[in-house]
C-alpha cells in the first residue's frame, strides 16, 4: 500500500460505521499481513480485535479498568462485562455513563455484537437476551451519578470551577457523593490517565489537587447509602 493508502482506508473506515467496518477491514489490509491479525482457526481473536479497534479510532477509547475495580467483582453482572465487554476493547467502568445513557449503549453494543456473531467473524459471542438484562441492571445500578447543578454545594469556587471544567470532558459531571473521600484520590487519578489516553487537556498537578480536595468535601459519609 502506497503512503496515502493509510490515510484513504481511514477515511473510508470513519464513514462506514463500525458495523460496516467488519466486513471492510480485511479488504483494506495490505497484502501479505493477514496472519498477524488472523488465529489458527482463520478468525480474527480478541487480541487483534482490540488491536483494529485502536487503529480505527485512536485515541477515541478510554484505557479499561482493572476487573477487581468493577462494583461487586464477584456478581453475574460483572461477570458479564468482563466476558462480553471486552472482546472489543478494554473494560469499561460502570460510571462512564449515567443510568439513563447505559440502555441506548448497551443497545448499540448488543446489536453490533449480535451481528459479528451471526456472521462467526472474528469468535465474537453476543449475551442472550437474560444476559443483556443482567448486564444493564449492573450497569445502571453502579452507573454514573450526575450532578444536580440547582443543589449541588461550591461550584461558584476556584476548586468548583476547575472541577466542572475538568470532569465534564468525557461524561456527565459527576456527583461527588457517590464516593468516599477515601476513594475520590484514586477515582481522579484513574481519570487523568484516561485523559492521557484520550488526548484530552490534562489540568496542572496544583488543579488537580484542588479538584480532588472539592470531591472530597463532598464526598459520601463512610456507612451511608450511596452508589
Amino acid at each position: 500500500m502506497n503512503q496515502r493508502g493509510p490515510l484513504i482506508a481511514g477515511l473510508v473506515l470513519i464513514a462506514v460505521g463500525l458495523v460496516g467496518l467488519v466486513g471492510l477491514y480485511p479488504l483494506l489490509m495490505p497484502q501479505g499481513t493477514g496472519g498477524m491479525m488472523m488465529g489458527t482457526d482463520g478468525m480474527m481473536g480478541r487480541g487483534g480485535m482490540k488491536r483494529m479497534m485502536q487503529d480505527m479510532m485512536g485515541n477515541m477509547l478510554p484505557l479499561g479498568i482493572n476487573p477487581a475495580a468493577l462494583p461487586q467483582p464477584h456478581s453475574e453482572g460483572a461477570r458479564l462485562m468482563q466476558h462480553y465487554c471486552t472482546q472489543c476493547h478494554g473494560l469499561p467502568g460502570p460510571g462512564l455513563h449515567t443510568a439513563a445513557e447505559w440502555p441506548a449503549v448497551v443497545a448499540r453494543m448488543a446489536a453490533r455484537e449480535r451481528m459479528m456473531s451471526d456472521q462467526d467473524m472474528m469468535g465474537i459471542q453476543a449475551p442472550s437476551a437474560k444476559e443483556l438484562a443482567t448486564l444493564l441492571a449492573y450497569l445502571q445500578k453502579h452507573a454514573q451519578v450526575p450532578l444536580d447543578k440547582a443543589t449541588a454545594r461550591g461550584l461558584d469556587t476556584p476548586a468548583g470551577r476547575a472541577f466542572s471544567a475538568t470532569c465534564s470532558q468525557c461524561h456527565a459531571l459527576p456527583d461527588p457523593v457517590q464516593h468516599t473521600a477515601a476513594d475520590w484520590p484514586a477515582v481522579v487519578l484513574r481519570m487523568r490517565r484516561n485523559m492521557v489516553a484520550m488526548g484530552k487537556p490534562v489540568p496542572s498537578q496544583s488543579t488537580l489537587d484542588a479538584i480532588g480536595t472539592y470531591l472530597q468535601k463532598y464526598a459520601k459519609q463512610p456507612g451511608k447509602g450511596g452508589s
